[in-house]
């Protein structure tokens, strides 16, 4: 299956980098997916020192391993190390931007998960409708925490 959620921030491509891109394992500070998430792993990339994701959801530990961060053409890949679904043979994350205008980006946000077994043919519908939902939350909370300066309210963080 795969989700795509596109969401316009007015904000310029740089500030939304900063935040979606290098930032990217602070996410817990804007998305209510994310109860905590820290950087780890060694670096890999120019521009990042670290290369992997740990993170903390309602699920429990998840840990979101970079393959590609590209600060010149802002786009990042990722793929779930650790706490994907039992079901799931790869869980992938794509985040990209396009610039409009000096004051607005637009946010490109793309999962791809392939599932395996009978039971994961099963409850595809199901995953599917969870993780849309879940894309549009991301691409709704990063839109306010960019525009507003402050976490979503569905965000808990203090």
């Amino acid at each position: 299956m795969n989700i795509r959620k596109e969401m316009m921030i007015e904000k310029d491509i740089d500030a939304v980098w900063a935040v979606m891109g290098t930032q990217f394992a602070q996410v817990h500070l804007w998305s209510s997916n994310f109860f905590d998430s820290k950087p780890a792993g060694p670096a890999k990339f120019t521009g990042l020192d670290y290369s992997v994701r740990d993170t903390v959801t309602e699920r429990g530990q998840t840990v979101q391993a970079l393959d590609t961060f590209d600060a010149t053409n802002f786009a990042l890949t990722y793929h779930i190390s650790k706490g994907a679904p039992k079901i799931a043979k790869r869980a992938v994350g794509m985040w990209s931007l396009k610039s409009i205008d000096k004051n607005s980006t637009t946010v490109i946000i793309e999962f791809i998960m392939e599932t395996k077994g009978i039971i994961g043919f099963l409850l595809t519908p199901l995953i599917k409708l969870k993780i849309n939902q879940a894309s549009l939350e991301i691409a709704e909370e990063l839109k306010y925490y960019l525009e507003q300066g402050k976490a979503h309210p569905r965000n808990n963080v203090g």
